[in-house]
């Protein structure tokens, strides 16, 4: 299943869960902080579409650990999007707030999406680097 119908599928998923609320908690990681809200100015909207009703999408962001352990200590959260698999793994290890089979109720293991890091360096950087490890693999 390709990306765009697992997003399919969990907004089709997320709008049946929204039924029984007025309002949102997605606790999130701090880096996505911008894409989140134009996903849920868009989940605010078709969900109105499709039913009709009102429903307000509150944002919580910071470290993916952090918000992790804020979970763990009580912050509410209906939806969690974490960049860690560990920061979802331990919802249910320590407090059993995730299903079991959290990573498998999803298309692609429950990541809708992924990244991949990039490294900048300046030359000066390149050039005394004591390892060449940054050297070589950017050369």
């Amino acid at each position: 299943m390709d990306r765009v119908r697992s997003s399919e599928v969990i907004t089709r998923k997320c709008l049946a869960a929204a039924a029984a609320f007025a309002a949102l908690w997605n606790v999130s990681y701090d880096v996505s902080r911008e894409l989140y809200a134009d996903i849920d100015k868009a989940f605010v909207a078709k969900y109105k579409a499709e039913t009709g009703k009102d429903i307000t999408v509150n944002q919580s962001h910071g470290g993916s650990s952090k918000q992790a352990r804020a979970v763990l200590d009580g912050l509410q959260a209906d939806v969690v999007t974490f960049n860690q698999v560990t920061d979802i793994q331990v919802l249910y290890d320590q407090a059993d707030l995730v299903a079991a089979d959290w990573q498998s109720r999803f298309p692609n293991n429950s990541a809708p999406y992924f990244s991949l890091p990039a490294f900048l360096v300046r030359e000066a950087t390149r050039r005394t680097s004591r390892t060449g490890a940054i050297s070589s693999a950017m050369t």
